[in-house]
């Protein structure tokens, strides 16, 4: 006896969901005396926010084939202050 089949479809066809990743940041340098500087940077990761959602199930007998149950790489901002001399 054989074992179960779905169609005759090959291995490792289903795609998980696509991503979009923009990362931005922000230096600017201020000059306090001759000799000193000081820069301030501004840096953000995921700066769309767009959540990326993890792969769907994908055992066809489960109950949740299909569903996708997670998500995540939320927003991160970083601050931060340099001092050049």
């Amino acid at each position: 006896m054989t074992g179960v089949r779905f169609g005759s479809t090959g291995r490792n066809i289903l795609r998980g969901p696509g991503y979009f990743n923009l990362d931005s940041s922000v230096f600017r340098t201020f000059p306090i005396a001759e000799r000193f500087r000081v820069q301030f940077r501004a840096e953000a990761f995921n700066t769309t926010n767009t959540p990326r959602f993890g792969n769907p199930a994908a055992t066809v007998t489960s109950g949740g084939f299909g569903n996708i149950t997670s998500a995540g790489n939320e927003r991160q901002l970083r601050f931060a202050m340099k001092l050049a001399w």
